[in-house]
C-alpha cells in the first residue's frame, strides 16, 4: 500500500480511541480549548505529553502508521467523539432528548438550531501534537458526518442530508488544513453504516473530501458500546426514543455489517475501507469479492472486545486468511475498532501481537519472490 511517499507492504496501524494516560483524565488541566492553546501553557504541555505516550506505545509496539487516539480531554471519551465537533460548529446547543443511535444510546444528543458552520479547527492540535512525538507517517480520525448528523435532534435543516452537507462541508475546510501541515491520513469513522445507508451518505463523504490533497480512510464497524456488538432495538425500545446497548435482547437482530455497506460504499472517493474481521471471520470479506473491490482494503484483525491478547501467530494465520480475499499489494492491517475500553498495558501488548504478526506474514511474502 503507498503510504505517504512510500510504499509498504501490509501496513499496519491502531483504529479511534486508545487509552489514555491514567494521569490524565479527570485532572483540571485536560482540557482541549476551542481554538488553539495561546494562554493556557499547562494544558497544552499535558495534552501534547499525553499524545506522546500514546504515540510512544504505538511506535514501541512497532507500527506503520502512528495514529492520534483521540485524546479530547475530558471525563467521557465515547462522549467527546461527538461533542468535541457540536462545540466547535455554529448552529448547535448541547441540549436534546436522547436518540437511539448506536454507541450514543445513553447520552443525550444535541440540538441543531441554526446555520452549521466551522467555528474553530477541530483537529489541528491533534496533528501537530503527533508530528512532535514521530517521524513517521500520521493518521487522524474523524468521527464520521452520518454519526454527527444521524446524532442530531435536527430543528433547523428540512431534511438531514441537508445538515448533513452543511457538517461535510465544515469538515472539508478542517481536511484542507490537516492536509496543508502534513497529514498523511484522514480516517473518517462511519460507524453507523452497518445500520442503514440511504441514498446520499457517499455523495456527502465525497463532498468533504473534495479537493484535499491526502489519504483518505473510512472505517467502519459492528460496535463497540462498553466492549458489546451492536444491534437493532425491538420496536419496545424504539418507542421509548433510545436503548442501551449492553442489554441486547438474546433475540435481537445484528446489522448487516459489511453486507449493509455495499455497493454504495464501491462510489466513495476513498483510498482505503477499512473494517473488522477478527470477530466475524471469512463471511465479512465475501463482499469484497462479491463488488468487485479494486481499492486498498484495511483488515480490522486485532479483537478490541477481548481482554486475551493474540499472540503473534494467531496474528499472521488472521493474516494469511484475509490474503484470500485481498492481494497483499492492497492490504493494511488495524485493531478492529478503538482500545478505549481495555486497560492500556493491554492494548499495548495487542498492538505489539498486530505488529509482530505482520513481520511474520511480510517474511514469507517476501521469500516467496
Amino acid at each position: 500500500m503507498r503510504i505517504g511517499s512510500q510504499d509498504v507492504l501490509l501496513p499496519t496501524a491502531m483504529v479511534g480511541n486508545y487509552p489514555n494516560p491514567r494521569w490524565y483524565d479527570g485532572q483540571a488541566f485536560a482540557t482541549l480549548p476551542k481554538g488553539e492553546f495561546i494562554f493556557d501553557a499547562i494544558s497544552r504541555e499535558a495534552y501534547e505529553d499525553a499524545v506522546g505516550a500514546i504515540v510512544h506505545d504505538q511506535e514501541a509496539a512497532g507500527l506503520d502508521i502512528i495514529s492520534d487516539g483521540k485524546v479530547y480531554g475530558g471525563d467521557s471519551p465515547y462522549g467527546q467523539i461527538l461533542y468535541h465537533y457540536i462545540e466547535r460548529m455554529t448552529g448547535y446547543k448541547l441540549s436534546g432528548p436522547p436518540i437511539g443511535l448506536p454507541i450514543y444510546s445513553t447520552l443525550y444528543a444535541p440540538t441543531c438550531v441554526g446555520e452549521v458552520r466551522r467555528e474553530y479547527p477541530f483537529h489541528t492540535a491533534a496533528l501537530r501534537a503527533v508530528r512532535k512525538a514521530t517521524r513517521k507517517p500520521v493518521k487522524i480520525s474523524y468521527t464520521g458526518i452520518q454519526v454527527l448528523a444521524a446524532a442530531t435532534n435536527n430543528q433547523y435543516y428540512k431534511e438531514t442530508k441537508e445538515l448533513a452537507m452543511a457538517i461535510a462541508k465544515a469538515f472539508n475546510e478542517d481536511f484542507k488544513e490537516l492536509a496543508d501541515l502534513g497529514c498523511d491520513i484522514i480516517q473518517v469513522d462511519e460507524f453507523v453504516w452497518p445500520y442503514g445507508m440511504g441514498d446520499w451518505e457517499v455523495e456527502v463523504l465525497n463532498a468533504a473530501i473534495e479537493g484535499v490533497g491526502c489519504q483518505f480512510w473510512v472505517h467502519t464497524c459492528w460496535g463497540n458500546y462498553s466492549g458489546t456488538p451492536g444491534y437493532f432495538p425491538d420496536d419496545e425500545e424504539r418507542e421509548n426514543g433510545a436503548w442501551v446497548l449492553d442489554h441486547r435482547p438474546a433475540a435481537a437482530p445484528a446489522p448487516a455489517r459489511a453486507q449493509g455497506i455495499f455497493p454504495q460504499v464501491k462510489e466513495a472517493n476513498i483510498d482505503a475501507l477499512n473494517y473488522e474481521v477478527g470477530r466475524t471471520g471469512p463471511d465479512d470479506l465475501k463482499p469484497l469479492l462479491d463488488h468487485e473491490w479494486q481499492k486498498n482494503f484495511v483488515a480490522g484483525i486485532i479483537d478490541v472486545k477481548s481482554t486475551v491478547t493474540e499472540t503473534a501467530d494467531e496474528v499472521a494465520e488472521a493474516i494469511r486468511q484475509v490474503l484470500e480475499f485481498v492481494p497483499a499489494e492492497r492490504l493494511g492491517l488495524s485493531t478492529d475498532c478503538g482500545l478505549i475500553n481495555l486497560p492500556r498495558m493491554i492494548s499495548a501488548g495487542k498492538l505489539r501481537a498486530l505488529a509482530d504478526g505482520a513481520a511474520i506474514v511480510r517474511a514469507e511474502l517476501e521469500s516467496k519472490k
